[in-house]
């Protein structure tokens, strides 16, 4: 009996000694645990700070954007009033040229005065639709203004069109071509005196 007793507690020595070692390794494993999750809730800490400055550059940048549209709107829009004012006040007057001549086109195909005269009519059109062309070449249109800038180029073109055309009919002597001409030109002088 001394001998089961003895290996009873020789059993249970060697079994505490054991139990001990998993206690201490799992309390290791414990403080290793708390130790990483610190610094995982730092970190968490620290991308939470990093994520509020960038979004405070983020609306810094889209504010800064946002002006910087305002700004570059109302630099277009200023220029764009005085490119189209100009285009529109020109072309009136080259209409205004034409006026004079009107009569002296549809009755006189002999004449180098008008002849004259409808060319010249003709190349200043072209100088000034190449002008506000060239104003308004590589600039970023808004949005706003897209629709009455394609109509003033298709505008522009239309005009410089018709006094081309009326200027090849009126010397080739095409009595129908000058009053086709004549006819448009009527519908493109409506046009330009819609715009205000």
């Amino acid at each position: 009996m001394r001998k089961t007793i003895i290996a009873i507690m020789a059993s249970s020595v060697v079994l505490s000694a054991c139990g001990n070692d998993k206690v201490q390794q799992l309390e290791e494993k414990k403080s290793t645990l708390k130790s990483d999750n610190r610094k995982h809730k730092q970190e968490v800490l620290d991308l939470e700070d990093k994520n509020k400055t960038y979004k405070q550059k983020e609306s810094s940048i889209e504010s800064s954007i946002k002006q910087t549209k305002k700004q570059s709107t109302k630099q277009f829009t200023t220029q764009y009033l005085k490119s189209s004012t100009r285009f529109v006040n020109e072309t009136k007057t080259n209409i205004s040229s034409y006026n004079k001549i009107k009569k002296d086109v549809t009755t006189k195909f002999n004449d180098e005065d008008t002849k004259s005269e409808l060319d010249n009519i003709y190349n200043d059109q072209k100088t000034i639709t190449n002008k506000y062309k060239d104003e308004m070449k590589g600039k970023s249109i808004p949005e706003d203004y897209k629709d009455l800038h394609k109509s003033m180029l298709k505008l522009s073109n239309g005009i410089e069109k018709v006094f081309k055309d009326l200027n090849e009919a009126y010397n080739k002597k095409d009595k129908k071509a000058v009053e086709k001409s004549i006819n448009q030109l009527n519908n493109l002088d409506k046009e330009i005196g819609q715009i205000k």
